[in-house]
């Protein structure tokens, strides 16, 4: 049976707000998201996500998969990356959607005859309606049916 392993460091980490570290390692602070990044425990996940520390073996595959510094994951110090990215190396979510959303605005840009300095208006998820976009066969379909009727 496992005791309470407290330390004055797992104290002072835990102090130094780990969790949000740990959750912008994970690119989430969902569990599910983390139990099937990480593959662990949904349990174990939540555990993190709360500010305990994880065991060497979960810390090895934070290492070998991602670009964070073990040293600054745990204390909050020091270099945040470290070494080169590699080409199985994770992308957090939230950079994988700002690379996307310039590459769209770069291609919008490109099609308009724009250069990069033009604006480009991002439309929010929630204000955009569901529209069915018309293909001249749909047109013709759609003209044929109302003749019948």
């Amino acid at each position: 049976m496992r005791g309470n392993l407290s330390t004055p460091f797992s104290n002072k980490i835990a102090e130094n707000n780990f969790a949000a570290r740990f959750a912008e390692v994970c690119g989430t602070s969902e569990p599910a998201k983390i139990q099937r990044l990480l593959k662990i425990s949904y349990q174990a996940a939540k555990n993190y996500l709360d500010g305990r520390v994880p065991d060497t073996k979960v810390l090895m595959l934070i290492a070998e998969h991602t670009p964070y510094s073990i040293h600054w994951l745990l204390t909050g110090k020091g270099e945040k990356i470290v070494g080169e990215r590699h080409e199985d190396t994770l992308i957090p979510a939230h950079q994988i959607r700002a690379l996307i959303r310039e590459e769209c605005m770069e291609a919008v840009n490109e099609l308009l005859g724009r250069n990069r300095e033009s604006r480009v208006v991002e439309l929010q998820p929630e204000k955009i309606r569901s529209e069915k976009i018309s293909t001249p066969e749909n047109v013709s379909e759609t003209r044929e049916r109302t003749r019948r009727s």
